[in-house]
């Protein structure tokens, strides 16, 4: 047998026990009705204000509490559709971060990537919208919410 076949070989098998263990099965809702989340007024040193919305994954087996928490940053308003791309590394430019939690403010959070898209996003209004986020070993977490104010604004002084 040729190096060259015997390193195919090797290649192959190594990727045959390899790659059923990399495949990570996403967090998908498979109720369309939003879940039910909740958004408060929060506060991001670098500009005074921001949103925190809060999302529970009751779906997930395994974790005790787990929930998607998005940060918006800037206190911003859209009266129009619209999407916010996150990355790892949470670029103040991008408007936010999302990450993941096993059990809410119990756990060490996991910062995710993806898209989070509102329909709306006014003071006092109740705020829908879809997220389709992929963690750092490539689980996924795809959902619709429905968010109403769970704070009022924080004081803050200039």
């Amino acid at each position: 047998m040729s190096n060259q076949k015997l390193e195919k070989g090797v290649i192959g098998f190594a990727l045959a026990l390899f790659i059923p263990y990399a495949i990570v099965p996403g967090e998908t809702q498979s109720d369309p009705t939003p879940i039910k989340a909740v958004i408060n007024y929060s506060a991001a040193p670098w500009d005074d204000a921001a949103y925190e919305i809060l999302v529970p994954m009751t779906n997930l087996s395994g974790s005790p509490n787990p929930f998607i928490r998005i940060d918006i940053w800037g206190n911003p308003e859209f009266q129009e559709p619209k999407s916010l791309q996150f990355s790892r590394g949470g670029d103040p430019k991008e408007g936010g971060r999302a990450s993941f939690q096993p059990a809410l403010n119990k756990s060490l959070p996991v910062t995710l990537t993806g898209t989070v898209v509102f329909g709306a996003l006014q003071k006092g209004h109740p705020v829908f919208g879809t997220f389709e986020f992929v963690g750092p070993d490539g689980r996924t977490f795809k959902a619709s919410f429905e968010a109403t104010w769970g704070n009022k604004p924080l004081p803050y002084i200039r």
